[in-house]
């Protein structure tokens, strides 16, 4: 049996498997839970106020905006 189709899509090079992205290396992405707050849907204000309410999931919730928008007001600069 025959590995299913993998090419790098253009123009951001992304790695895609039967037309989803794949994680570099090759591994499918990290699935979250559904019921999870996805910042990428939210607006900053939004997602600070989520925050606030919500300090216990603020890793997840950094690690979501991080891996999907990466929004710098949310993040902050990664590059020194």
């Amino acid at each position: 049996m025959s590995d299913p189709v993998v090419y790098w899509s253009q123009p951001n090079q992304q790695v895609v498997r039967d037309g989803d992205p794949v994680a570099a290396g090759g591994n499918d992405p990290p699935v979250r839970d559904a019921d999870a707050f996805d910042p990428g849907e939210h607006t900053v204000a939004d997602v600070e106020a989520y925050l606030a309410e919500h300090p216990d999931e603020r890793d997840a919730v950094l690690a979501a905006e991080r891996d999907g928008k990466n929004r710098v007001s949310l993040v902050g600069d990664t590059e020194d």
